[in-house]
């Protein structure tokens, strides 16, 4: 393809023909959890499938970007999720308590293993830069890779991409950010030190009560099960902002994911502001932003926390964490009142479960900044609740909808819904059922919003008791 300068001083993209060398049932955009659980989920009730991701690997955040924790609790676990960290746990590789951290390897191998075993097709370094319409509808993605422009047609599509990105090139409505400004949670770079002196670093913890968050289920400390996640050491960072060593923006320490006979950890701690996931630009900007922090930060490490002395760079995420960009508009728009109310859904097709601090008090991640500063009550003093939670179908459609569903933290619902949705374990359930929806619709032969809800809950495990 040659692009053409117009008088305009604009490049103009002249027709494009190429054809079209695959067909599939469903076609999934976006490998990371939501998109992994929608093939697999789709493949097993019978579909033929094609999972288009654009890095070279599987998992998404959870492993290309270094988020290894599940953030529900092991005993909540359902369906494709539940299956997954089983077999990790048989193998040593997750541990089986109140977040779930998981060794990234091990878990990016098991999900290879399960897309194999149910038979999806997998395009990895690939990106999705456009639709193809069939008239009003949409019949497939332009795809483009190493070879170049490609189409791929598919009865069906999940948009697990994360940021939408089929149903924006579809003109599909979304939302962004907070509804009163749009304005975005903060992106973050997660990197993982090595050279932890574990005992050392509990024990200053221990020692320490007041300097560390209140809650006992979010900041953990088990070392007979080996789980720790440890948000604080206020006094240790404004130390080291009144000497110059931190930015202003750093008012707490967060390391997770810590695994002890190792002595492994994940640093949750870079926050990039005013940054938008959808934008290139900004994309970039936030990448050399998070470098800049991430230097101040392996200093501070070593000078300031006991524990921490010798620790060093074991790696850094191939990808920096987007916790929200767009947002469908569906056929219903969930909200966090459906969740404290537990709203019972008669198109339930799973239950979301983990620990949050509800309402606008309980954003951990606030596009204001402050996170982690005494301002901060989510942080300094709130105890999160144990919530369950009812997620109804339609929210996997787009409004209008006919062959398009969404999975993952792009559902429809509102930016406090979005707090809980967004996490691992609910895309999960949401990719399971688009997945399950999807192959549903093509063997029934009728629209994304048309398909037999019960059917759909006994191929998902639904109780029907709870509907």
């Amino acid at each position: 393809m040659n692009l053409l300068l117009n008088d305009d001083k604009n490049f103009a993209k002249g027709t494009i023909s190429f054809p079209a060398t695959k067909r599939f049932d469903v076609l999934v955009a976006g490998g990371g959890l939501a998109g992994f659980a929608a093939a697999v989920s789709a493949a097993r009730n019978g579909a033929s499938v094609c999972l288009i991701e654009r890095t070279q690997t599987i998992g998404g955040t959870a492993t290309a970007g270094l988020m290894n924790l599940f953030y529900a609790p092991y005993n909540g676990l359902t369906g494709i999720g539940k299956e997954l960290f089983e077999r990790l746990v048989a193998k040593k590789a997750a541990i089986p308590d109140e977040t779930v951290p998981f060794d990234i390897e091990q878990c990016t191998l098991e999900m290879f293993d399960m897309l194999q075993e149910a038979g999806v097709r997998l395009l990895l370094d690939t990106w999705v830069v456009d639709v193809i319409r069939d008239n009003a509808d949409i019949a497939g993605v332009c795809t483009l890779n190493k070879s170049g422009f490609s189409a791929i047609l598919a009865c069906r599509i999940v948009d697990a991409s994360g940021d939408g990105d089929v149903c924006a090139a579809a003109d599909y409505a979304y939302m962004m950010g907070r509804e009163s400004d749009q304005m975005m949670r903060p992106m973050t770079l997660l990197f993982s030190i090595g050279g932890i002196d574990v005992n050392r670093l509990v024990s200053y913890v221990q020692e320490n009560p007041s300097q560390f968050a209140p809650d006992p289920n979010q900041c953990i400390v088990n070392m007979e099960l080996g789980e720790l996640r440890i948000f604080g050491f206020f006094d240790l960072v404004r130390k080291a902002r009144e000497n110059g060593d931190l930015d202003d923006t750093f008012h707490y320490f967060r390391i997770e994911s810590i695994f002890a006979d190792k002595g492994i950890g994940t640093v949750n701690t870079i926050r990039i502001y005013k940054v938008d996931g959808t934008s290139g630009d900004d994309i970039s900007a936030a990448v050399i932003s998070a470098r800049k922090q991430q230097k101040q930060l392996l200093k501070f490490m070593r000078s300031y926390i006991p524990g921490l002395e010798n620790c060093y760079l074991l790696t850094s995420a191939q990808s920096i964490g987007v916790r929200d960009s767009r947002r469908i508009v569906g056929e219903y728009k969930m909200t966090e009142d459906d969740i404290t109310d537990q709203v019972v859904f008669t198109d339930c097709i799973g239950i979301g479960k983990n620990r949050q601090v509800l309402g606008f008090k309980g954003e951990g991640h606030s596009p204001d900044g402050g996170e982690g500063s005494e301002k901060d009550t989510v942080i300094r003093e709130a105890i999160a609740d144990y919530v369950e939670y009812q997620i109804p179908y339609r929210i996997l459609i787009p409004k209008d909808s006919k062959r398009i569903l969404v999975a993952g933290k792009i559902v429809s619902c509102d930016i406090m819904a979005n707090k809980h949705l967004r996490n691992q374990p609910p895309c999960m359930i949401t990719g399971e059922a688009a997945g399950a929806a999807a192959a549903l619709s093509v063997s029934s032969g009728v629209n994304v919003g048309d398909i037999d809800i019960r059917r759909l809950q006994v191929m998902l495990g639904i109780d029907p008791t709870l509907i």
